[in-house]
C-alpha cells in the first residue's frame, strides 16, 4: 500500500484516467493498494473478470473497474469505468513513483569519481562511488543511483534511470529515458573466438563494436547486452527486456518489443518489431525473427520466424501443430502397448519387427 501524492477524490480520478464515475463521486481516497487488501481509504483495480467474485467483495474506496463489470455487484464506495484498468491504474501508480523520484536532490556525490573530462546535463544526479570515465556523457535530468559504472566515452540520455551496480561500458550508447535496473551489464565483450584445428586452442576474437539502446527501453536487473564483433548490437526503441536476459554480440532488436526473463538470443539474429519472447526462449545465431510473432515460454527456435508467428516447444513450431504433437505424446504407451497387441495378435515381432 503507497500513499498517493495528494488525496484524490473519485471523480478526480476519472477524469485524471479518461474514464467515468460511479457510485460516491465525491470519495476521498489516500493511497493505492492490491483488490483484496484495499479498504475505503485506497483506490484498486479489478481488470479480469476471472477476479470478479474478489472486486465484488472489496471494500475499496475506488475500484477502477472494465465495461464489462459495470453492472455486477461490487461492495466498493465508488467504481470508475474504464477502458483498460490496467493502464488506468498505471497512471496512479506514476504519480506516485514520479512523487518519490522527486525528492532525489541533482548533484554530485562527493564520493562519486567523475573525469575531468566527462559531461553532465543539468540537474543529474550521481550517487555516492558511481564512477564517470572520459567522454562520457549524460543527458539532463538523468539520475545514477549509487555504484553505476559508465565506461570512457559512453553516453546516457536525458531523464534516465541507472541503479545500483548498472555497468555502461566504453563507447555504448543509452537514448532518453531508459531505466537499467541493478546489475545490469551493457556492453560486455560478445563471446567471440577461433579454435586453432591443430591444437584445440581457443583465441579471443577482439570486439569493438558497441550497444545502442533506443529512447523509453527498460532493462532488468542482471541482464547481459554484449558488445558487437564490429558495428551495434541495437536494442530498438520502448522495448522493454526483463531480469536476466542474455542479449549477444550483433543482436538487432526491433521497436517495442517483450524479452521476459531468462531468454537467451544468440548472436547477429535480427528481430521485428513488436516480438514477444516469453520466459526461457532460447534464440539461435543468424536469424530472422518476423515482426510481431510470439515465441512462447521455453521455446527454442532454430529457423528464421515469419512475421506474426506463434511457436511453441523445442525446437520451435506453429502452436496448432505443438500442442497436437503434445497431446500425441501423452498417449503413447497407450499406443505402444496396442501396438504390441497387434503385433502378438498377427504373428509379428522378430525378424518381422526389425523389418
Amino acid at each position: 500500500m503507497k500513499n498517493l501524492p495528494k488525496p484524490m477524490s473519485a471523480a478526480e480520478i476519472a477524469r485524471l484516467v479518461g474514464g467515468r464515475a460511479l457510485g460516491d463521486e465525491n470519495h476521498v481516497v489516500e493511497a493505492v493498494a492490491e483488490v483484496s487488501a484495499a479498504t475505503p481509504k485506497h483506490a484498486a483495480t479489478f481488470h479480469n473478470m476471472k477476479y470478479a467474485a474478489e472486486a465484488a467483495a472489496s471494500a475499496a474506496g475506488c475500484l477502477l473497474i472494465p465495461p464489462q463489470a459495470e453492472a455486477a455487484p461490487c461492495a466498493a464506495r465508488s467504481r470508475v469505468v474504464v477502458a483498460d484498468p490496467q493502464a488506468a491504474f498505471a497512471v496512479l501508480l506514476g504519480l506516485i513513483d514520479a512523487d518519490k523520484r522527486s525528492v532525489r536532490t541533482p548533484g554530485i556525490s562527493p564520493r562519486a569519481s567523475v573525469h575531468p573530462d566527462a559531461r553532465l546535463g543539468a540537474g543529474v544526479s550521481v550517487g555516492d562511488f558511481c564512477v564517470i570515465e572520459a567522454g562520457a556523457r549524460v543527458g539532463d535530468g538523468t539520475t545514477l543511483v549509487a555504484q553505476v559504472f559508465l565506461g570512457a566515452n559512453s553516453s546516457v540520455g536525458k531523464d534516465c534511470l541507472l541503479y545500483p551496480h548498472a555497468v555502461v561500458r566504453e563507447d555504448c550508447r543509452l537514448g532518453d529515458r531508459v531505466i537499467v535496473h541493478a546489475g545490469a551489464v551493457i556492453g560486455a565483450d560478445g563471446f567471440g573466438f577461433t579454435t586453432d584445428r591443430k591444437t584445440g586452442r581457443h583465441a579471443k576474437i577482439p570486439q569493438i563494436g558497441d550497444v545502442v539502446v533506443g529512447d523509453d527501453v527498460e532493462i532488468g536487473a542482471n541482464v547481459t547486452i554484449d558488445r558487437a564483433t564490429l558495428g551495434s548490437t541495437v536494442i530498438g526503441e520502448g522495448t522493454k527486456v526483463d531480469n536476466l536476459v542474455q542479449l549477444a554480440h550483433n543482436v538487432k532488436i526491433g521497436r517495442h518489443c517483450f524479452v521476459v526473463s531468462q531468454t537467451g538470443i544468440a548472436g547477429s539474429t535480427t528481430v521485428g518489431d513488436h516480438v514477444i519472447f516469453a520466459g526461457q526462449a532460447g534464440v539461435a545465431g543468424h536469424l530472422n525473427i518476423g515482426a510481431g510473432a510470439v515465441i512462447t515460454a521455453q521455446t527454442g527456435v532454430m529457423a528464421d520466424v515469419p512475421p506474426k508467428a506463434v511457436l511453441f516447444g523445442s525446437p520451435g513450431r506453429p502452436h496448432r501443430e505443438a500442442f497436437k504433437l503434445q497431446a500425441l505424446y501423452g498417449r503413447l504407451p497407450e499406443i505402444f502397448e496396442r501396438l504390441k497387441a497387434l503385433e502378438a495378435k498377427f504373428g509379428l515381432g522378430g525378424k518381422d519387427a526389425a523389418r
